[in-house]
């Protein structure tokens, strides 16, 4: 690992269990950059808020997320940097124009209205997990949309990396500035 450099780590397994299976992996990764034993490593996971860990890795802060959709988690750790990933299945939703105009804004609403079928679906699952990237980059919950909010979450410092993956859209975020640590 690099510092401001993300690692991404992807785990497949039965959606009861992925939950538990892709915190012990970020456990064991975590303890592994740390040098720690991962009986040793101390992640705290408050609901409603981003996973992270106290200690530092090389005197950087090492930003953790976690993202989880149907039998597919994505595990992201970043030092010196504030990380979030998200991953959204690519699926049919009936009422993508409403939840886009509340939370999405007008712009994408747009978009999405000039596209179809599967072609929307990809498209809003994507933008989906941009968003959702961008939030957790930033320690914000989900709330709807508005200028102020989307100003926020589209500062220059965020930078993000989105893709299409087997029935999935994934995004990863990162803040650049260094301060908002």
């Amino acid at each position: 690992m690099r510092a401001l450099q993300p690692a991404v780590w992807r785990l497949q397994g039965q959606r009861r269990q992925l939950r538990a299976e892709a915190r012990a992996l970020l456990k064991e990764l975590v303890a592994g950059y740390l040098g720690t034993s991962s009986d040793n490593t101390l992640l705290h996971f408050v609901p409603g808020q981003a996973p992270f860990v106290d200690a530092r890795w090389q005197g950087l802060r090492l930003s953790i997320s976690i993202s989880y959709s149907q039998d597919l988690a994505l595990i992201a750790l970043c030092p010196g940097a504030r990380i979030g990933i998200d991953v959204t299945e690519t699926a049919p939703m009936p009422d993508w124009a409403a939840v886009a105009r509340s939370y999405l804004g007008p712009a994408v609403l747009a978009r999405l209205a000039s596209a179809d079928g599967a072609a929307r679906d990809k498209a809003f699952a994507l933008a989906w997990a941009e968003l959702e990237a961008r939030g957790k980059c930033l320690g914000l919950g989900l709330q709807e949309w508005s200028a102020e909010r989307h100003a926020r979450l589209h500062a220059p410092a965020i930078e993000v990396i989105s893709s299409a993956l087997e029935g999935f859209a994934i995004a990863l975020a990162r803040n650049a500035n260094r301060t908002q640590l």
